[in-house]
């Protein structure tokens, strides 16, 4: 996987490069290759949802994905130091019902020594659009 290429410490560039790489794996919406992201003893926080190792993530990813239809994200790395990314992020996805929504959000990622994120806090609010208003 190319993204264990990217170790930390991170400089601004390879932090940017790390997160095109995570953005690009999580557009794919496979839970299973979003969760090789992240190490077995993964710490994870979403909205209310709070997991403990990489099969928590990749069951609560599973239903997020089967959940958000037409779900699309884009990262912005706003701080790296060493092993630890700062992120701004835009998601967009509809209900089952067809509702739309924006959902913005940071996350705090801490990465072991292979690359893999072994925490990830993240603080996110949504807010419903109507489909002409969709960016992404």
């Amino acid at each position: 996987m190319e993204n264990e290429k990217l170790v930390p410490p991170f400089s601004g560039e390879t932090a940017a490069e790390k997160l095109q790489l995570n953005e690009n794996e999580w557009n794919t919406r496979d839970a299973e290759k979003v969760s090789l992201l992240y190490t077995e003893d993964v710490e994870w926080s979403d909205r209310t949802t709070f997991l403990k190792g990489r099969a928590q993530v990749k069951e609560y990813l599973s239903r997020k994905f089967a959940e958000q239809q037409d779900y699309k994200i884009r990262k912005e790395v706003w701080g790296a130091k060493e092993n630890r990314n700062a992120i701004r992020f835009q998601e967009e996805w509809r209900d089952r019902d067809g509702q739309w929504f924006h959902s913005y959000g940071n996350e705090q990622l801490e990465f072991d020594e292979k690359g893999l994120i072994s925490k990830r806090f993240g603080c996110i609010s949504d807010k419903t659009i109507k489909a002409g208003e969709r960016s992404l």
